[in-house]
């Protein structure tokens, strides 16, 4: 797969300027000052590009897998469900069909390997899990499919809120807290990826206290990463610095830079869900 760092053209839904106004602004100033392309999608329903958007596998090769989500199933929310066909003709993207139900944001990925949440066996029932695994694997193209489980009360079950790769052999991970509820998601997700062969480093993570389940204030591990540099969240909370303390050990030799994300966080993403980073 074409990994996040190997991209340098950014897209981003055309309705991101009205829904998250200081956001877009203080993004696209940054995209402008560092030269790094960047062009809107047209006639999106919601701003989460990464989940309807497809994937891309080498530089002239993308798949789109079904976006059917479960959440958004319900009548109120239909609405909300872009037509990714349309806006991929819009943009001058073709791509392979995968009959399978997949978010982009349940796709975390380096060169040679993908993390998922194991939400993807409750939204594909039809596969048995070893050849659903083996089948996103073949698309994928890449040697190996790691799954995780879900977290606890996140009922999208996306793991680009969980996990962000440092490189082939290291990931990120979000600092769970040490209370009942998470303890065994905690103890399942270390043997996980031990098991996985990854090194694993934390990050602050306090989208755990918050009130509602559609609010990701306090998830720093939502970054979006281009090329040279990493645009990291801040909610202006003490963790701010200590989130900015280990992503600078973990890309040592990226341009770090915060955007603050107190705006876009109440919607329910962070960075890496609004955007759609490819390989131009």
């Amino acid at each position: 797969m074409i990994p996040d760092k190997e991209t340098n053209l950014i897209y981003l839904s055309d309705l991101l300027q009205d829904r998250c106004p200081n956001v877009f602004i203080d993004i696209i100033s940054w995209f402008d000052k560092l030269n790094i392309l960047w062009k809107t999608l047209p006639d999106t329903r919601d701003i989460w590009a990464v989940d309807f958007m497809p994937l891309q596998i080498t530089k002239d090769r993308f798949v789109q897998f079904e976006y059917d989500p479960d959440y958004l199933k319900f009548k109120k929310y239909q609405h909300t469900r872009t037509n990714t066909e349309n806006v991929c003709s819009r943009v001058g993207i073709t791509s392979d069909k995968a009959n399978i139900v997949l978010d982009g944001g349940n796709v975390v990925k380096c060169q040679t390997k993908a993390i998922l949440t194991a939400k993807i066996f409750k939204d594909n029932p039809g596969y048995t899990e070893e050849n659903l695994i083996e089948e996103i694997r073949v698309k994928l193209d890449v040697e190996q499919i790691i799954i995780i489980p879900q977290e606890p009360g996140d009922f999208i079950g996306h793991a680009d809120g969980m996990i962000r790769f440092i490189n082939q052999d290291s990931v990120l991970v979000n600092k769970y807290p040490q209370n009942k509820t998470y303890e065994s998601f905690s103890i399942s997700l270390e043997l996980c990826l031990r098991n996985a062969g990854l090194r694993c480093y934390e990050i602050p993570y306090t989208a755990w206290q918050n009130h509602s389940a559609s609010d990701a204030t306090g998830c720093y591990i939502n970054f979006l990463e281009t090329g040279d540099y990493i645009f990291y969240p801040t909610f202006n909370h003490e963790e701010d610095a200590i989130a900015d303390s280990v992503l600078k050990s973990a890309f040592k030799h990226r341009v770090l830079i915060k955007i603050d994300c107190c705006e876009l966080a109440k919607l329910g993403g962070i960075l890496n869900c609004a955007t759609w980073n490819i390989l131009a």
